[in-house]
């Protein structure tokens, strides 16, 4: 449990170590001094190239004075940030802290890529505190910004950086899914994915511990210089447990050799390391060479205390000094170890709790995001189904629109049609009108002939009678002729075939005229109804 709270204290030291973006040395904090603004590049390839312990203290103290010369809050915020983050690897938490906080105050709004990078630089720190719920939420906070810019890099650490978080606090379910992110994000930035299978190594069962872990080895090798160191004292640990202790004793020689290559002076990895060594010439009875390491680790312990370093330091000079009949020294050393101990189980309760509060804040706030994500699931869906409601009712609109004006436009023509069809109607009626009142006139005239030609040929009967009678009675005409004549005379007035199509011509013109007359009086003889009808025509 010590171990894995010691690997754990200095694993974002390692994470930190490692700044690199999708888009290589592009830099994301917006301009504002071209001075600053160089010299940060330069800090920012530094970085990419994971060497930054390249970046010396005066280089970060000219960009602090540039800061200050100008008296912009941002750029001394800026500066701050890689001070911090150019010091990482040695530098306790609480003093890194206390600097970012200052840098978080001075940074304005409108630098929201700069603020997220001093939330992750933060929650890494408040991290090795224990402080995991502010460790939470600044990583919370962080995810949307660097979402917004494209930062796949910084994306995978954040997401690591949280699955760090809930390995701390026993968790391992939930630190499944962060590590997949992670594992995406860095694939984005093209990016080793040693600390994925480092990770993986951690969260792993046994079994599978050492081959995770030289996966990890091989994908980053010096260029993850400290996740490396961390895999090699590892794998160096596992085998010491095992009691493979050549093999153990291999891969602690590599981790001594690539630190004094990469970083010599850090006292974090110097101490970690030592002691994987002193146990291992524990393992191998040259007890007086592990005295030496320990002693030397053990005068550092102003610097190392806040690490849980030197309870493992105590132990291991209590057994070595017992192994060379020390008694007295051992039992001091037991003392220190037992004192160091329950110190140190002390926080680990106390931290277990907090572990234990945070896990429960987490899951309540994770909780009420996924309400929050759910309600907003279900606005977005109310949204879309009134938006289709809105665009069907438009539709609706359209097409009862449409059909109604199409309607319209059909009435319309059929209306002009019909005013078409009923002016030629109108003019063929006044056509037939006048047709039937020429026919009428016609019929008349023929009427008025007929009447005037019956009139006229009784007439010329009559006054044929009248002479035949006066020729008869001077004696000029023999009496047999004239009753001859008279009785052709009479034939011809008693014939009615000219009164009838008088009233066939009649009637056609003035129908029932003889039938209302009749209804009027039937004691009417042919004579008055002659009569009637030239009266009515005039005559």
């Amino acid at each position: 449990m010590i171990r894995k709270t010691v690997l754990t204290s200095v694993l974002f030291s390692v994470a930190m170590a490692l700044s690199a973006t999708t888009t290589g040395t592009t830099y994301f904090f917006a301009p504002i001094d071209a001075r600053f603004d160089t010299l940060a590049k330069e800090f920012r390839r530094i970085d990419f190239e994971n060497r930054r312990e390249h970046i010396k203290p005066a280089q970060t103290d000219q960009l602090m004075r540039i800061a200050q010369q100008s008296g912009n809050p941002q750029l001394i915020a800026r500066a701050i940030y890689w001070q911090v983050r150019a010091s990482q690897m040695q530098a306790m938490p609480k003093k890194c802290i206390t600097l970012l906080e200052r840098a978080r105050r001075l940074c304005q709004p409108a630098y929201d890529y700069d603020k997220a990078c001093i939330d992750y630089q933060l929650a890494g720190n408040y991290e090795r505190l224990g402080q995991y719920l502010k460790t939470y939420n600044l990583l919370t906070a962080t995810l949307p910004v660097f979402e917004k810019y494209g930062d796949h890099f910084y994306l995978g650490n954040t997401y690591l950086l949280f699955a760090q978080l809930f390995a701390d606090i026993n968790d391992l379910e939930n630190a499944k899914e962060p590590l997949r992110k992670a594992k995406e994000e860095y694939a984005k930035a093209h990016f080793p994915l040693n600390r994925i299978y480092f990770f993986e190594a951690m969260l792993a069962e046994p079994s599978r511990k050492i081959p995770l872990y030289k996966q990890s080895l091989q994908q980053g090798g010096e260029h993850d210089w400290g996740m490396t160191l961390q895999a090699l004292t590892s794998i160096s640990k596992i085998f010491l447990s095992e009691a493979k202790v050549d093999s153990a004793d291999h891969y602690n020689q590599l981790a001594i050799d690539l630190l004094q290559r990469k970083a010599p002076d850090n006292p974090l990895f110097e101490a970690l390391i030592d002691i994987g060594y002193a146990k291992v010439r524990y393992a191998q009875g040259r007890y007086a060479e592990a005295i030496a390491i320990l002693k030397k680790e053990e005068a550092k312990k102003s610097m190392l205390g806040g690490e849980r370093f030197m309870a493992d330091i105590y132990e291991m000079l209590w057994k070595t000094n017992e192994k060379l009949g020390r008694s007295d020294l051992a039992y001091n050393y037991l003392k220190m170890y037992t004192e160091e101990y329950q110190r140190t189980m002390e926080e680990i309760h106390k931290q277990d709790i907090s572990k234990a509060r945070a896990r429960e804040a987490i899951a309540r706030r994770n909780d009420t995001i996924r309400l929050l994500e759910q309600d907003a699931e279900l606005s977005k869906r109310l949204m879309y189904v009134f938006i289709m409601a809105t665009v069907i009712v438009v539709l609706v609109g359209v097409v009862l629109f449409i059909y109604f004006y199409q309607r319209y436009k059909i009435r319309k023509i059929e209306n002009r049609e019909l005013r078409h069809s009923l002016q030629n109607e109108a003019l063929i009626y006044s056509v037939n009108r006048q047709n039937f009142e020429r026919d009428i006139k016609q019929k008349e005239c023929e009427i008025s002939s007929s009447t005037l030609l019956l009139a006229n040929k009784n007439e010329v009967l009559q006054q044929i009678s009248a002479i035949t009678k006066h020729y008869s009675d001077e004696g000029r005409i023999p009496p047999e002729y004239v009753a001859q004549i008279n009785n052709v005379i009479g034939d011809s007035l008693k014939n009615d075939d000219e009164w009838e199509r008088f009233k066939l011509h009649f009637d056609s013109v003035h129908p029932n005229f003889f039938v209302k007359l009749k209804e009027a009086s039937n004691e009417l003889t042919e004579n008055d109804l002659r009569l009637c009808a030239y009266i009515r025509i005039g005559m």
